[in-house]
């Protein structure tokens, strides 16, 4: 790892047993993965920014959580990953959906999840200590540089699969958004609303073999469009144009046990041998 990175790792190894405090072990008990967790600060302008990679077993199926105000969905992969394994990427800072920082005596916040794409870091990046206050190059370049940092450390580019880790409010974003007439239609190939399932709680892909497959188990579910032409430098858009699979599971923060029951679905999914040697992508518009 060079300087040029500008990244601080700090590795910590841990042994994460939990057994219970009982004399006796429950026999009948799943026995949990062990996992090693690696803390990483990445720079932008004069502030570090801290992610931690939690690996569990030898399972290498990466999920990403980058909203640090989402942490039911952090709960449901751990949950998840402590019996099945896997290698967790979250982005932790303040607790807040923003990301702040500091550059040249001025302040600005990002979406991190808008992030990883040029048009979508100008599309995000705003001040903080000036209402509707000019954002400089550099500002943008400083977003740019640690977008570049996050996805070359973690390989987010070289994946082959991706499950992305969200929540959201009652009232907020919902499979609804995505109907005709909807916020964000414009980003849908295809659209399943399920009679039976929450509408904040549903799945967004961006490869047809999933979405058929949660089609017939009567979730939720969005099939992006790949070949829009909006940019919002979301990790999806990111995906979906470098023929990435992925999934990104959404429920509200009260579903802890929907988020798990679905994120052990999308699992299964992209663990599945029929699947990936089925003809990939999505139909074309």
């Amino acid at each position: 790892m060079t300087n040029a990175l500008r990244i601080f790792v700090f590795v910590l190894t841990m042994v994460a047993v939990s057994f219970g405090a009982s004399a006796a072990p429950d026999r009948k008990a799943n026995p949990q993965v062990e996992f090693t967790l690696q803390k990483v600060a990445f720079q932008i302008g004069e502030t570090k920014i801290h992610a931690q990679l939690r690996q569990f077993g030898a399972n290498r199926l990466t999920m990403v959580n980058v909203h640090d105000d989402e942490q039911t969905s952090v709960d449901a992969a751990v949950a998840v990953m402590e019996q099945q394994g896997g290698r967790l990427v979250e982005l932790t800072h303040t607790g807040k959906r923003r990301v702040v920082f500091a550059l040249n005596g001025k302040t600005y916040s990002i979406d991190p999840n808008r992030i990883f794409s040029k048009a979508g870091v100008r599309f995000t990046v705003r001040r903080e200590d000036q209402r509707d206050g000019t954002v400089p190059a550099e500002a943008h370049a400083a977003v740019e540089q640690f977008a570049s940092q996050f996805i070359s450390y973690f390989e987010l580019d070289r994946q082959p699969g991706i499950i992305a880790l969200h929540n959201n409010g009652e009232g907020g974003l919902s499979i609804h958004t995505y109907e005709p007439g909807g916020e964000w239609a414009a980003d849908t190939d295809e659209l399943h609303v399920s009679p039976s399932a929450d509408p904040d709680d549903f799945y967004y892909v961006t490869d047809k073999r999933y979405s058929d497959e949660l089609n017939k188990r009567q979730f939720n579910v969005i099939l992006q469009d790949n070949s829009i032409k909006r940019d919002d430098g979301s990790l999806s858009v990111f995906s979906g144009r470098r023929g990435i699979p992925y999934i990104n599971v959404e429920t509200q923060p009260e579903h802890l046990e929907e988020q798990i029951r679905m994120i052990k679905v999308a699992v299964e999914l992209m663990s599945d041998p029929a699947i990936q040697q089925s003809k990939a992508g999505q139909k074309r518009k």
